[in-house]
């Protein structure tokens, strides 16, 4: 999982490792990676995130792309003061933290790639290995972008995105996101377990922003991983003639009636 840890990237995590070793996963690395914070925050955030989560003994490596140039915003507004709602504390990680470097070199094998953030440096492990299955969160096709022309994974590095999509993929785009049964802003969260606390302080701050609705973006992108049959595929070209293959969920009920599934 590539994450540039925001409240919609600690959903999608959480999500996987409630599942992995339902699903049959042998381990998960946690690449994280810089766009909604920079690449420090994300890293820092990463580690904070699962030092206080509760899941199974799978094996879980955090990736630190620190080293690495990429592009970054710090989307405070949205994400809170410390990039991820402000909602975990820090606490000591034993999760084990490798290198980027490191990490791609080593890196063989069969593995499934979620990217959840921008797609800088998607491509160098596209570029080893193909994936069995590889589903991104990012682009958009005929709804109002929030960046500029772009949605915002799409539109912080437009050329490593065009070279990513020409790989066999998976889009949740904007669109499929902004569906009127996956919005939560206007729903009382009442559990309080992680997933619940993540999704209720993602609502929390759109409201305080004004924004049109409060999507979950990246756990869609997982919900459709190990829920497919939940979505229909489409061939559709974007606003820079990229070709996408994009899920829209057909699914009858509600983000916060699937939230755990």
């Amino acid at each position: 999982m590539f994450c540039d840890y925001g409240l919609d990237d600690a959903a999608a995590t959480v999500d996987i490792l409630q599942h992995a070793e339902k699903d049959g996963y042998d381990s998960i690395h946690l690449v994280a990676i810089g766009g909604n914070v920079p690449a420090d925050v994300a890293l820092e955030n990463a580690c904070k995130l699962v030092s206080n989560l509760k899941f199974t003994a799978l094996p879980l490596t955090i990736v630190d792309t620190v080293d690495v140039e990429q592009p970054a915003e710090f989307l405070a507004a949205i994400h809170g003061r410390d990039g991820m709602g402000d909602l975990f504390d820090k606490r000591e990680c034993f999760t084990r933290v490798v290198k980027f470097a490191q990490w791609i070199d080593r890196f063989n094998g069969d593995y499934i790639l979620v990217s959840l953030g921008p797609m800088t440096l998607v491509p160098l492990i596209l570029k080893k290995f193909l994936p069995e299955k590889f589903v991104f969160m990012g682009g958009n096709v005929s709804e109002t972008p929030n960046y500029g022309k772009y949605e915002f994974n799409h539109g912080i590095n437009p050329a490593a995105f065009a070279e990513c999509v020409k790989y066999k993929h998976v889009a949740i785009t904007m669109d499929t996101c902004r569906n009127a049964k996956l919005n939560v802003q206007n729903k009382e969260i009442g559990q309080q377990d992680d997933m619940h606390r993540i999704v209720g302080r993602s609502r929390e701050l759109s409201l305080g922003t004004r924004e049109k609705g409060c999507f979950v973006w990246d756990d869609i992108a997982v919900k459709y991983l190990r829920h497919p049959d939940w979505f229909t595929l489409s061939n559709e070209t974007d606003c820079d003639g990229n070709n996408l293959t994009v899920a829209r969920y057909k699914g009858n009920r509600e983000y916060l009636e699937i939230i755990n599934e």
